[in-house]
């Protein structure tokens, strides 16, 4: 996973406007030292015409309305995850690429992906099937961290767990 494909200067998805916009919170983020109420600062900056989903430390997450998301970064940290996210998608096998919510684009400080609904909780049934796909993960020497409801999907039609969160999976250097 070393190699980086260039952040995409268009979209299909996004606006010129939004990308402007995007690119201009990322430039002035850049240059905020306090973490308190970036969030705020970010939406109030970025003047997108989206719902918001939710926000966590290092990004926020606008509802397109189309049956996608776009993951827009707070923080160093967030354009990280972003683009782990791009690259663990785009480059690992198919048999994990199933549990992995779909990417559909990249660029400099935002991600656009499927928008599926987090878990609320989990069954007994989810418990093993998440135990199983860490292990999936781990054999294929990735590190997932922060595997729990909040960052899981549930797919109905594949019957399956799907990670929607996955910017803090690491690789496993053994």
């Amino acid at each position: 996973m070393n190699q980086v494909n260039p952040p995409m200067n268009q979209s299909k998805m996004l606006s010129d406007h939004d990308i402007q916009s995007i690119y201009q919170w990322i430039s002035k983020m850049k240059h905020l030292r306090s973490s308190t109420r970036k969030k705020d600062k970010a939406i109030s900056t970025l003047h997108l015409n989206y719902q918001v989903l939710g926000a966590g430390k290092t990004r926020v997450v606008f509802d397109l309305d189309n049956g996608h998301v776009v993951k827009v970064a707070l923080s160093k940290k967030g354009l990280a995850s972003n683009l782990t996210e791009y690259q663990l998608y785009n480059q690992c096998s198919r048999k994990l690429r199933k549990y992995l919510c779909p990417v559909i684009e990249y660029g400099n400080g935002w991600i656009v992906m499927k928008k599926m609904q987090p878990m609320v909780s989990l069954t007994e049934d989810d418990e093993k099937k998440l135990s199983r796909l860490r292990k999936r993960f781990s054999k294929e020497g990735v590190k997932p961290r922060g595997l729990r409801n909040k960052n899981l999907a549930f797919s109905t039609r594949h019957n399956r767990i799907i990670v929607i969160d996955y910017g803090n999976f690491k690789y496993s250097s053994s």
